[in-house]
């Protein structure tokens, strides 16, 4: 029995202990229960600007597509673009009640504030004109049309165009430049005659009802102008900012030397004493013997922008007719013989004339009256096919053709390659160049049994000698990126009856 009540006992207190230990966990437990169960609290996405609270959205991305529409909206209400320079803050917050917007509804309250708080554009901003790669910053509008109207006053002598501004894009302060004709009637006077060949047919001062005169002016390069924070750049005047586009520096170009040319006409002709000129060709001294055909590096003034005008002008002169050519199977193809000559005629034309500063670069007839008719001359066209001519070079990207270009001709093609790729005789022969050779660089030559000859210019190395028969398609070098280069390339030519013809006359092009 007292056995028995001993065990009763020890089960009563096993129990109370357990209900003790029920209890702690459910005082513990049952009030984070309780706020889990009964959580109310929601995440939402506020904004602020300058400290402001404007409003809140359900996520982060309606805010920032609320942001973006309002400030696009705002931008739309003016002509240029509005800087506010804001604080702005987006933020998380849990809040058991919270007010939450639409993205119009937020939208259209970011928009209150930003118009509210809009800075004055006109006295707060400086504009940053650049050309190119040169770059100048003025302190208004007017000082950006006063510069450009300055640019164009010595080629618009009658005052009869007019410069404006346009915005290119308003988000970003972006303009452009507008020259445009005012609506004034043209007169003779703004004819250049001095820079036509012939007669102008209209007198100075009489009012020209064809058209003729000064028709447009625009710039050789693109033209961007910014607007920038006054506080972030330095201003320069007008004048100062007209001396520096203007201002004229020395830029190498090509001469190819022409029959009777020596070295101390180049350089007299070009500006230069014999000293520059020499030291702008390494290869040459004062006793180098030159050419017709060689090419001479030389320098040309040159200023940051250049004005490009264009004239319609009306006028007589003389010319010839496009001469007729015959086949003539007795020559190779290159060889030409004039076989009669032709009469020069007269004409009355008017012509699109278009310049760069001043110099004219490009003439276009409109309308031809014919006065007295030019007999063509004819001239007689070789067709025989020369000796096979095999492509220099295994592969390579075709980059440039045969032909006039920056007022000079090239004399050959030029295929991109990879620098030191092998380089092949196009066809047997004897070498009669083998070394550095004027703007060629590492230059070969070979002359070939028919009389032509073959010229592999801008190599890195040179594997033949001056006197060395070769055959075709033996290696003779290794293509470079030698002498007047812009990049590692082949430059070949082929030479006919002394005169350089178009190689792909005679070669694949690929």
């Amino acid at each position: 029995m007292e056995r028995l009540s001993r065990y009763g006992r020890r089960m009563k207190l096993t129990l109370i202990n357990t209900m003790t230990v029920a209890s702690l966990v459910c005082i513990i437990a049952i009030p984070f229960l309780t706020k889990n169960l009964l959580k109310t609290e929601a995440n939402y996405y506020s904004i602020t600007i300058n400290g402001m609270k404007v409003g809140a959205a359900n996520t982060e991305e309606e805010v920032i597509v609320a942001l973006a529409s309002a400030r696009q909206e705002l931008s739309a209400q003016y002509n240029e673009v509005v800087y506010m320079d804001p604080d702005i803050e987006i933020n998380k917050e849990s809040r058991t009640v919270a007010q939450r917007m639409s993205v119009d509804e937020l939208s259209g309250a970011i928009y209150s504030y930003m118009f509210d708080n809009v800075m004055d554009v006109d006295f707060h901003m400086y504009y940053t004109v650049r050309f190119g790669d040169f770059v100048v910053t003025l302190d208004s509008k007017d000082s950006v049309i006063a510069l450009f109207e300055k640019l164009i006053a010595k080629y618009d002598p009658n005052n009869a165009f007019t410069v404006s501004l346009d915005i290119v894009d308003a988000a970003t302060g972006t303009y452009g430049i507008s020259i445009n004709e005012k609506a004034t009637e043209s007169t003779a006077a703004e004819i250049v005659s001095s820079a036509i060949s012939g007669t102008a047919v209209s007198q100075d001062g009489e009012t020209v009802a064809n058209g003729d005169g000064l028709t447009g002016i625009s710039f050789d390069t693109d033209v961007v102008i910014v607007e920038v924070p006054a506080d972030n750049a330095v201003t320069t005047t007008v004048d100062e900012a007209y001396e520096n586009i203007t201002k004229e520096h020395a830029e190498k170009t090509i001469y190819t030397v022409e029959t009777g040319d020596t070295l101390s006409v180049i350089a007299q002709n070009n500006g230069l004493r014999m000293s520059e000129l020499l030291s702008l060709n390494s290869n040459l001294s004062e006793n180098s013997v030159i050419a017709p055909g060689d090419s001479i590096t030389v320098t040309v003034p040159k200023s940051e922008i250049s004005v490009i005008t264009k004239y319609q002008m009306t006028y007589e002169e003389d010319y010839e007719a496009e001469p007729n050519y015959q086949d003539d199977d007795t020559n190779y193809r290159g060889t030409n013989t004039v076989i009669s000559e032709g009469t020069t005629g007269h004409r009355a034309v008017t012509a699109e004339v278009t310049y760069s500063n001043g110099n004219e670069t490009g003439r276009t007839y409109i309308k031809e009256d014919i006065i007295k008719e030019s007999i063509p001359k004819t001239i007689a066209v070789g067709t025989l096919t020369p000796p096979t001519y095999l492509k220099p070079i295994s592969g390579g990207s075709f980059s440039s053709g045969f032909g006039y270009r920056w007022g000079s001709l090239h004399k050959g093609v030029d295929w991109s390659v990879s620098q030191g790729t092998t380089v092949t005789a196009a066809a047997a022969g004897t070498v009669t160049r083998a070394g550095w050779f004027a703007d060629y660089g590492y230059c070969v030559d070979i002359t070939h049994s028919n009389g032509t000859m073959t010229r592999y210019g801008h190599l890195s190395s040179i594997k033949v000698s001056v006197g060395q028969s070769v055959t075709q398609g033996q290696a003779i070098a290794a293509s470079g990126n030698t002498g007047y280069s812009t990049g590692p390339h082949l430059h070949f030519e082929i030479w006919v009856g002394g005169v350089p013809v178009n190689p792909l006359n005679y070669v694949n092009k690929n």
